[in-house]
């Protein structure tokens, strides 16, 4: 677990990292608008531990990761270091372009699909072990995504991303 936790932490700020170098990627004070027009902040962008068990099932996932930008659940059926690094995460970019987050998607060779989400557009992408749905409002992207080596374990990958995103959607937008 300690090595899991460290490799999370290790891969957080590159994950947070995908807007301009000019761009503040903090996300905003909870509760508060943004002038961009963008998303509320709040911690893991309204999701709490408590929706990842209802949506996953029980002990399945532990938070493992909390910072400004977002949070990170790992994976709890992990094997030694196999399937350390899988799990749930909801990131926030501040100035993000949704095209640039497309391309990294085709790029690791998922399928993505166009969507709208509280009036907000955005994408889904997904392959066989992972689901990720990217959703924009002003200069803000939220992602929410779930990677794992046992789908089969677990409920259908983007319903689980999807009902993790309009939780937040109704509680950020």
């Amino acid at each position: 677990m300690i090595t899991a936790c460290a490799a999370v932490v290790a891969m957080a700020p590159a994950l947070t990292g995908c807007g301009s170098g000019e761009t503040d990627h903090a996300a905003p004070a909870a509760g508060r608008q943004e002038p961009s027009g963008g998303f509320r902040g709040g911690d893991c962008h309204g999701i709490t531990d408590a929706d990842i068990a209802r949506v996953t099932g029980p002990a399945l996932f532990t938070k493992v990761l909390v910072n400004d930008t977002g949070c990170f659940w790992q994976e709890s059926s992990a094997i030694g270091t196999f399937g350390a690094g899988m799990g749930i995460s909801t990131w926030w970019y501040r100035g993000s372009d949704m095209a640039v987050e497309r391309d990294l998607e085709k790029q690791a060779g998922r399928t993505l699909s166009e969507l709208s989400m509280v009036g907000n557009e955005g994408f889904k992408a997904y392959d066989a072990n992972a689901c990720s749905i990217y959703v924009a409002k002003g200069n803000d992207v939220i992602t929410w995504s779930i990677q794992t080596m046992n789908p089969a374990t677990l409920p259908p990958l983007c319903a689980i991303a999807d009902e993790l995103a309009k939780l937040s959607q109704d509680r950020v937008n």
